[in-house]
């Protein structure tokens, strides 16, 4: 998978992050975009280590994404690509 439809999915997932459930939106995003459940599940999996659920949470009440989400959805892609081989 080339990188550019990484920087589409993370650009659509700041879209989605205000709605009601931000790890359904997540995941919803992620398939919308060509992922299937397991590769979207592992992504969410591992941003969600990273940030933690409450920078989750806080990103879905305020709208304000950290500065390297898209470079970490991005790594959690690629990790999820390797390890679903």
């Amino acid at each position: 998978m080339k990188l550019g439809p990484w920087l589409v999915i993370s650009s659509c997932l700041m879209l989605m992050a205000c709605s009601s459930s931000f790890k359904s939106e997540f995941k919803q995003g992620c398939r919308e975009l060509g992922g299937n459940r397991s590769f979207c599940s592992c992504s969410y999996k591992n941003v969600e280590q990273h940030y933690g659920k409450k920078t989750l949470e806080q990103i879905k009440t305020s709208g304000l994404f950290p500065s390297d989400w898209a470079e970490q959805v991005q790594r959690a892609g690629m990790a999820c690509m390797a390890e679903l081989k």
